[in-house]
């Protein structure tokens, strides 16, 4: 009986602790980096990496779940490290940006360039030319399939960019 109760207190406390540090990990996981520099995000892509941005505002709840509970999971989990980064294109607040042409402009004219006002939105870019590898995803329906829909766009975004590099 002694040896049931330690076996239960050490799974009890090793399930515990588990979970304690995957929320840890998750609530103190650094924002999103923000876009603000193309031409420098296209030297760290190189030619193996894509972007993806999600196109936010201040106060969008759907932004901030999109955020928390799919894009920051994915950047520390680290298996996406060798096919994109991860970008946070704020707009509507006066902030501006660097394009690829070394141009300085609004991030929301930035993001009209895609046809995108609403947030959130998440765009796949190809760093070279920034143009889109595939669909924007606009707005969410549900959380449960919304990660599942990222992971495919991300791999379709990751073969698209792949098979770009390997044409003359």
């Amino acid at each position: 009986m002694k040896l049931q109760l330690s076996f239960s207190s050490f799974f009890s406390n090793t399930l515990l602790s588990a979970v304690f540090l995957f929320f840890s990990a998750t609530a103190f996981a650094q924002p999103l980096p923000v876009l603000s520099n193309l031409q420098q995000d296209q030297q760290l892509a190189g030619n193996e990496r894509f972007l993806l941005v999600l196109v936010s505002q201040p106060g969008c709840s759907y932004c901030e779940l999109i955020e928390e509970e799919i894009l920051k999971p994915m950047q520390i989990s680290g298996h996406y490290d060798a096919k994109l980064l991860f970008r946070n294109l704020i707009i509507h607040d006066d902030r501006s940006m660097t394009d690829l042409t070394g141009i300085r402009l609004d991030t929301s004219e930035f993001a009209r360039r895609y046809g995108t006002s609403l947030t959130p939105t998440l765009l796949f870019l190809d760093p070279q030319n920034s143009t889109e590898l595939v669909q924007k995803m606009v707005g969410i329906s549900t959380v449960e399939m919304y990660g599942y829909y990222v992971d495919k766009a991300v791999a379709q975004a990751s073969d698209k960019l792949q098979m770009s590099s390997t044409q003359p």
